[in-house]
């Protein structure tokens, strides 16, 4: 079973992705964590990422491509995938799925988790991390203050500021441009699973295994 998965800022997907790599067995190709693990590296790659992230820019199409290709080859063919947020945009779609091909796969479903634009700007609202450890938080759950100290190291806690509500409504302006069209391709082909995002984890999770199963047979 191979899956792409998207969802608007907040959704949870990522939670999502985790549930249901543990329960089809398959491995969790986080883009975002990848690209910033790269950007990390003192390499010209690495360098040109992080000038990337910076900006708030995208990352090139041919960049997307190889770096997924060199995760992909990683992962035993006899086990599945679960892309969360690649494709990001239509002219990834072609290359994205032809690199797959190759590898002997193809998308089999598509997944989207819905959220209304007031509950993700909430929920992002309240997202909070140590920049330390790397540990995050949800206000109001995870710690009760903003001045709280990280529990794990002691480190100060900071929300990104990408994750005020002005930078959500930015993220989430992006999301609808240029991934909301992705999510339609994959309706249109016949291999969109979308559930509300509104809904607790465990019955977001439920719905999704659900339908998947129901695909199955």
């Amino acid at each position: 079973m191979n899956l792409l998965i998207f969802g608007p800022q907040g959704c949870g997907k990522g939670t999502q992705a985790d549930f249901l790599a543990k329960k089809f067995n398959l491995e969790h190709i986080e883009t975002g964590r990848i690209f910033r693990e790269i950007a990390k590296e003192n390499t010209s790659l690495g360098k040109k990422i992080k000038d990337i992230n910076e900006k708030k820019e995208m990352i090139p199409d041919d960049i997307t491509v190889e770096i997924l290709n060199e995760e992909l080859k990683k992962v035993p063919s006899e086990k599945g995938i679960i892309l969360d947020s690649a494709p990001r945009l239509v002219s990834q779609i072609e290359d994205i799925e032809k690199m797959l091909e190759k590898l002997g796969r193809t998308v089999d479903s598509a997944i989207s988790i819905t959220l209304p634009r007031e509950e993700s700007i909430a929920r992002i609202s309240k997202r909070y991390i140590c920049p330390t450890c790397q540990r995050q938080f949800v206000l109001g759950e995870d710690i009760k203050n903003v001045g709280d100290l990280c529990p794990t190291c002691g480190g100060p806690i900071r929300q990104r500021l990408d994750d005020t509500p002005d930078g959500v409504i930015k993220r989430l302006n992006i999301f609808e441009e240029v991934t909301a069209p992705v999510i339609e391709y994959y309706r249109q082909e016949g291999k969109l699973i979308e559930v509300d995002g509104t809904q607790n984890k465990a019955k977001v999770f439920e719905d999704i295994a659900k339908k998947l199963e129901e695909k199955q047979f």
